[in-house]
């Protein structure tokens, strides 16, 4: 497990989660308390229209980032990893199917083995047939085009050393393709496999026939060279400390 020494960023993109964010934060808060001396959670709100702002005011301590509009998963995790001031960071999605107890375990795999980044995997994938379909069909278009060799890169459950997070601006919708990015500036990325729960709050908020187009738009745009592109842009309407 960590040590006490180190401490820990964990940015949570949501959209529309006021029924699930409570829950992952306390999730979160705990494993946090266990672990680390020193944490924080960053919470951004990627132009929700529920009560995901009423509810986040609630929770504490939490440092809060709302944009002013939808900008997209990318955007919101482009956004807390500037933010980020922790030796390490970790990417956990706002829907409640990941776990916060993997965390420590990925950081103790990447710092024992001298990882860069660590990936989850979710192995077994608790969705639907179709859901299931789409993550094989883009983990061959991987292979085939980046020889990323991760299983699941679309998993936001991620843990970074800070530093190489650094000057990385993220570009469309290239959250998917983090691993590769990272690979591509010489970091050390490692996979390793993670829990996946059902979802039980709320509802999935994406289209499967357009996350496949813009999927392959940004797979295409990182083999061409993600540097001919403008990077993501967004609005931040405020950072709150709760």
């Amino acid at each position: 497990m960590p040590t006490r020494k180190q401490s820990l960023s964990v940015v949570v993109p949501i959209w529309d989660e006021a029924e699930s964010i409570r829950r992952l934060f306390e999730d979160c808060k705990m494993m946090c308390d266990e672990q680390f001396a020193e944490y924080e959670i960053i919470i951004v709100n990627d132009g929700s229209t529920d009560d995901t702002r009423r509810v986040c005011q609630t929770l504490h301590p939490v440092k809060y980032v709302e944009f002013d509009n939808h900008y997209g998963q990318t955007a919101a995790l482009d956004s807390g990893f500037k933010l980020a001031s922790c030796d390490y960071v970790a990417a956990i999605d706002g829907d409640g199917q990941n776990n916060p107890s993997d965390i420590p375990i990925m950081l103790k795999y990447l710092v024992d083995n001298d990882l860069d980044v660590v990936c989850g995997w979710r192995k077994d994938r608790q969705d639907n047939f179709s859901r299931r379909f789409l993550m094989k069909l883009a983990y061959v278009c991987r292979q085939v085009f980046l020889r990323d060799g991760i299983h699941d890169s679309g998993c936001t459950l991620k843990v970074f050393r800070r530093d190489v997070l650094e000057g990385l601006d993220l570009v469309g919708g290239q959250h998917r393709f983090i691993p590769a990015i990272l690979r591509d500036r010489g970091c050390k990325v490692g996979e390793i496999v993670v829990s996946h729960m059902p979802r039980k709050r709320g509802r999935s908020k994406y289209n499967s026939l357009s996350r496949i187009f813009q999927g392959l738009r940004d797979l295409f745009a990182i083999r061409r060279g993600s540097s001919k592109r403008t990077p993501v842009t967004y609005v931040i309407k405020e950072v709150v400390d709760y």
